[in-house]
């Protein structure tokens, strides 16, 4: 009989086994996107396996990264209008012209038209694995784009000071109304320590309390867990997350029982990081789209418009082509921002790094992770409660009407929706629902939006968290700390 131990056992040279193939390649991809290093990404990918049983080296990391084609490039200018394109992994360097990435380069500033080179750098990477020196494309804005630098420079964030204890100390949120003229609303929440964001959602609303419970549970699922503290402005659409987030933390921790574990605000100044980030959006995300929108709803030279919002057929083909459309935008915006390290603050003590790796991974920036475990039974239970996903806000549109214009959208050919084709479609469609289509569906047309239910009320006799009167203040879930000039000092280690 063998008494050889089960499982990975050492080669002949000594050298311990990679991890299996079909974890350790999603992780290379992952890393390899976030611009790191073949040493780095070997380090990283070690992080989620026993290294006491695999092992991983730079070569290796080369090796599989070559074999799925993830090429790394480093681009430098040979002339004003030329580039040098060499492979880190070949001493062969091609040369080549500002032509073969221009249609990249092209497609984001249509969409970012506000873009800055450090932004235009990491979507470059993200997006389309070419990797840009940021002094490089900057040079070439410099010379192509001055009007967008001086621009983009006159834009100051006016400073203010917001305490976090650790990662999931506290989860912000926050609406955003500004397209409501489109019949569209915007719902974001965030973690302020590690600027990730949650989750940025479109929708027909924002003031249905069963809908944006649904943006939290799905976004904490997603994580494992819910924030120490959740925070937002008093409004009784945030009445369904307040109530999740303490039935979920008294059902954990009892001694919680009386006191609500949601901090309400009334100062935008102290729901300062979500604000913040909405003025990104608005700037680097949002000025494509809108200036599209208004192509169809502002008057042309004949005082004729494309989108009457008020009428009722027209809002709902909008909405059917508009809100999937924006949406995988916004999850591309989120999944980019997410992916990308803010630059370096001086003023600043939150860690400096990319934000899912920050989340990910706490103790690497010497920082603690205070989110709070929740199994997938008790989420499921909270998601039946407070956000039960067959109340009809979460249609896009009446499921009659929603039948209707899919096999409408097929009969024209299911064209591609983007910012040049977007009004050509809608029109199309808006062509094809005939005065017969329109009178059999009349009354789903009319009624479309009348299921809206009453927010649920807050849940009784629980004493409200201490109300700051200053964006200064420490708003987060740790009990134990300290204010001084020199700033906060936390306490307790165990909270």
């Amino acid at each position: 009989m063998s008494n050889a131990k089960a499982g990975p056992s050492k080669s002949s040279n000594q050298h311990l086994p990679c991890p299996p193939e079909d974890e350790l390649m999603p992780l290379i991809r992952k890393y390899f996107a976030l611009g790191y290093s073949d040493g780095k990404i070997a380090r990283e990918c070690m992080d989620h396996f026993d290294k006491n049983v695999y092992g991983l080296s730079t070569s290796t990391v080369k090796r599989r990264r070559k074999q799925i084609q993830l090429q790394r490039q480093v681009t430098s200018f040979q002339t004003n209008t030329h580039l040098t394109v060499e492979s880190l992994d070949s001493t062969v360097k091609q040369a080549v012209t500002w032509e073969d990435l221009e249609p990249m380069y092209i497609e984001l500033r249509q969409k970012f038209p506000n873009l800055g080179a450090r932004d235009m750098v990491a979507k470059l990477r993200l997006l389309y694995g070419v990797k840009i020196s940021e002094m490089v494309l900057l040079r070439y804005l410099r010379e192509h784009d001055s009007e967008g630098i001086a621009r983009r420079k006159a834009k100051r964030f006016v400073r203010k000071r917001f305490w976090s204890a650790g990662v999931m100390d506290v989860l912000c949120f926050d609406q955003h109304d500004k397209w409501k003229r489109f019949g569209l609303w915007l719902h974001l929440g965030m973690d302020p320590f590690t600027g990730r964001i949650a989750w940025v959602k479109i929708w027909w609303s924002n003031r249905n309390s069963k809908l944006v419970t649904s943006y939290f549970i799905d976004a904490c699922r997603e994580i494992g867990g819910i924030p120490m503290i959740s925070q937002s402005d008093l409004g009784p659409e945030n009445f369904g997350i307040a109530n999740c987030q303490t039935a979920t933390r008294q059902r954990l921790d009892v001694t919680l029982v009386g006191s609500m574990q949601h901090r309400w605000v009334n100062k935008k100044a102290m729901n300062v990081k979500p604000e913040a980030t909405w003025s990104v959006l608005r700037r680097n995300f949002c000025v494509a789209f809108e200036t599209c929108f208004n192509l169809g709803t502002n008057p042309d030279e004949n005082d004729h418009i494309l989108l009457d919002i008020l009428d009722p057929l027209q809002q709902l083909i909008f909405r059917w082509l508009a809100i999937p459309w924006v949406q995988h935008e916004l999850d591309v915006w989120r999944f980019m921002r997410n992916s990308t390290p803010r630059r370096a603050d001086k003023n600043s003590l939150l860690p400096h790094g990319i934000p899912d790796v920050i989340a990910e991974k706490p103790e690497k920036f010497q920082c603690k992770d205070y989110k709070v475990i929740v199994t997938p039974e008790l989420f499921d239970e909270m998601d039946s409660l407070w956000a039960p996903r067959d109340d009809p806000i979460f249609d896009l549109v009446p499921p009659t009407f929603g039948a209707q214009i899919t096999g409408l959208y097929q009969y024209i050919g299911m064209p591609e929706i983007n910012l040049n084709s977007f009004w050509d479609v809608y029109t199309d469609l808006l062509t094809c629902f005939t005065p017969e289509i329109q009178l059999s569906l009349a009354y789903v047309i009319d009624h479309a939006d009348d299921n809206f239910e009453e927010s649920p009320e807050l849940l009784e006799g629980q004493a409200d968290l201490p109300r700051a009167e200053g964006a200064w203040q420490y708003l987060g879930g740790v009990a134990d700390y300290n204010i001084d000039d020199d700033g906060v000092e936390f306490t307790d280690d165990e909270a």
